[in-house]
């Protein structure tokens, strides 16, 4: 019998306690684990390989590939060969022509008749609408939370609100950390599910040349006006606040743009 990793809460997570089974626990996306914490000892890069010996080998190749893709280790353009990765991943071409195919179907790839899968370069286009995706998921479900987190959401929520200085790789993953429980909060596990897909393409972002400063510069105080309206159970602020806080990131990405700090980057 294989061993199944416990999951976490919000709590145990952060802060590396001890964990314990809730109905309400939460599993941090396996693209973060692995980009902010694989490599550094303790509960993060045991989770990883928990996690990862548990899977198919379809679902190994697909987390693996694709977590390459975000943090910038295949470069945009770069061609995907089913043997290389075979050879890299020590297992079959079915299993990573598989994950290529999934990964190509949710736009990580390009796939060229004849010539096989590509990494996708970003757009313009692609930052603008990854944005305006986040600002209409997490808007709603900020105003819903605040119809639905208990005085405990809330004190833990505001514990994760602070997004640490310097490695960008932390920061992500704290500020992913607190998105997410923000959607758990609200209730609703397919926004939870498109946000975690909108948070990997924004660390894709990140990876290929975006200053963190720009990034972390007032993200814990706009994590707290979010928590604050929250506290007082006022959607329409909860909802404005995170609108507020969006549009201010998806403007700092795009000045990052127009600024050429971001590599590889297309005009459509």
């Amino acid at each position: 019998m294989s061993h199944q990793a416990t999951p976490t809460t919000l709590h145990s997570w952060r802060h590396g306690a001890p964990v314990r089974n809730t109905a309400d626990c939460f599993v941090p996306p396996i693209w973060t684990v692995g980009a902010a914490f694989a490599n550094k000892p303790g509960l993060f890069g045991l989770y990883t390989r928990c996690i990862l010996a548990d899977t198919s080998q379809v679902d190994r190749a697909y987390a693996s590939i694709k977590a390459g893709i975000i943090d910038g280790r295949y470069a945009p353009g770069a061609p995907l060969s089913e043997q290389v990765l075979a050879a890299s991943h020590d297992m079959s071409r079915t299993p990573i022509r598989e994950s290529l195919s999934r990964l190509w179907q949710e736009g990580y790839l390009d796939r060229v008749q004849g010539r096989g899968y590509f990494v996708a370069r970003l757009t313009v286009q692609s930052v603008h609408d990854t944005f305006d995706v986040r600002r209409l998921l997490e808007g709603a479900g900020a105003a819903r939370a605040a119809a639905l987190a208990t005085p405990e959401d809330v004190a833990l929520l505001r514990e994760l609100a602070g997004v640490p200085q310097g490695d960008y790789r932390e920061a992500e993953a704290a500020n992913a950390c607190f998105h997410l429980a923000i959607a758990r909060t609200a209730r609703n596990s397919l926004a939870a599910d498109l946000i975690e897909r909108c948070l990997a393409q924004i660390d894709r972002f990140l990876s290929l040349g975006v200053s963190p400063d720009h990034y972390q510069s007032g993200a814990t105080e706009a994590h707290l006006r979010i928590v604050d309206a929250l506290a007082r159970r006022d959607g329409p602020a909860a909802r404005a606040a995170m609108e507020d806080h969006l549009d201010c990131s998806s403007d700092r990405m795009k000045n990052a743009l127009l600024r050429g700090e971001i590599i590889s980057v297309g005009v459509r």
